[in-house]
């Protein structure tokens, strides 16, 4: 190993050779002085910032010692002409990818640092979604796929805790359903369960100097030097929790997803907000069939709480629909037919939303599947109502049908 992470000094405190403010950014010390005034929000002290200049400014921030600049200071604010003052370029990279994984576009950004967290979502599409989290519920809910607080988190944590003497560049890859964030460096808690379960952050930051003026910049706050703000908002969406993937060495990947992946899971968090982190994670683990990697404690805490259960030889996440289903029979006792009540509901969607349904049709369905239905039973079920559909006349081409089915299968990810 190049060192031993604990006995390491601060790379961001430390002087850049040859670097002096000349090599700042002016418009990005400016940007930084608006941001700190913002955060301290202080009659006085603002007053106080204005009568410094540059140089007392990024002094008092400690980005500055002597006359000379940090790592944390041309990083944040550097001119992005004298990028080569460090030995390796910092850069964070925007890519978007098709359906098919094929690079779409992208764009490359450089320093400073202290804005290009807004500068890298605008390019992000964040379009919206409809998913129904209460199955008793005949209208979708619309929500944006991402949360701009969530995609702000882990964007500027990647840039917190990369490790700069490795390689520079952070990887915000958009895909099809799912934003991933790349970063080089060991991921230094235990595991994500231990930050989850503890209330402090870890007592090692790789970047110190770093982490402190970003939140005295406004970047971040203190609560949210940890991954547990991104899992409570998604906690509030119903929606899958971030996806850490540690197998590479000196090296961290976080996936956030755009849609709901499991519905029982989905109904289990709708149904139950008071639940703690712990258990939403756990949850979330079986639900994604990563049991595995849970300890068999862990599995019988959530057995004893009745959340999971075994359906055809694996952990499931149980559907927390016991009463409410109840209540839905006796609903569509008064219907001709269970399938009637959706393929009404898919007639309306049709008339209202004309050709953009593609891609949201699917969350319509939503818990007329059994999750213990196997692949081939889901299938076929599947299969006989777009016929059906078609006798009835809700549908009328063979192009619907395909369409329709292709969209019924996506949403429960048969394949």
């Amino acid at each position: 190993m190049r060192y031993i992470e604990n006995d390491r000094k601060d790379w961001s405190r430390r002087i850049l050779p040859r670097a002096t403010i000349n090599h700042l950014d002016r418009q990005a010390i400016g940007f930084a002085r608006e941001k700190y005034k913002e955060k301290m929000n202080q009659p006085h002290i603002s007053e106080e910032v204005d009568g410094m200049t540059d140089e007392e400014f990024l002094t008092m921030l400690h980005l500055m010692s002597e006359g000379k600049v940090t790592n944390a200071a041309m990083l944040l604010l550097g001119n992005p002409k004298y990028k080569g003052l460090f030995e390796y370029n910092p850069s964070i990279t925007w890519r978007l990818f098709g359906f098919h994984g094929n690079l779409r576009d992208y764009e490359v950004f450089n320093i400073p640092f202290v804005n290009v967290t807004e500068k890298i979502i605008a390019k992000i599409r964040i379009l919206t979604y409809r998913y129904m989290p209460d199955p008793m519920s005949v209208y979708p809910i619309e929500i944006q796929q991402y949360d701009t607080r969530i995609l702000r988190e882990l964007v500027n944590n990647a840039m917190m805790h990369s490790d700069y003497e490795l390689v520079g560049a952070i990887d915000v890859n958009e895909e099809e359903e799912c934003i991933r964030i790349i970063n080089h460096g060991r991921f230094l808690p235990e595991s994500v369960e231990t930050l989850l379960e503890k209330d402090s952050v870890p007592t090692f930051c790789r970047n110190q100097l770093l982490a402190e003026v970003m939140e005295q910049f406004n970047m971040i706050d203190p609560a949210s030097r940890s991954i547990k703000q991104v899992y409570r908002i998604l906690q509030e969406r119903s929606f899958p929790m971030p996806e850490y993937d540690l197998s590479s060495y000196n090296q961290v990947s976080v996936t956030v997803y755009a849609k709901m992946l499991n519905e029982q899971y989905t109904y289990m968090l709708f149904k139950h907000p008071e639940f703690d982190l712990k258990t939403v994670y756990l949850l979330d683990q079986v639900a994604k069939g990563n049991v595995r990697n849970l300890s068999e404690d862990n599995i019988e805490y959530l057995r004893k709480q009745k959340l999971i259960h075994v359906c055809e030889d694996r952990w499931v996440v149980s559907s927390g629909l016991d009463q409410s289903m109840d209540v839905r029979q006796d609903r569509v006792k008064d219907e001709p037919s269970c399938d009637q009540y959706y393929y009404d509901l898919i007639a309306g969607y049709l008339n209202l939303n004309e050709k953009s349904w593609t891609k949201d049709i699917g969350s319509l369905f939503k818990g007329i599947l059994s999750d213990c239905q196997s692949r081939k039973q889901r299938d076929k079920k599947i299969a006989d109502m777009v016929v059906d559909m078609r006798n009835k006349g809700v549908i009328y081409s063979d192009y619907e049908m395909k369409q329709i089915a292709t969209a019924i299968r996506e949403a429960y990810n048969i394949r």
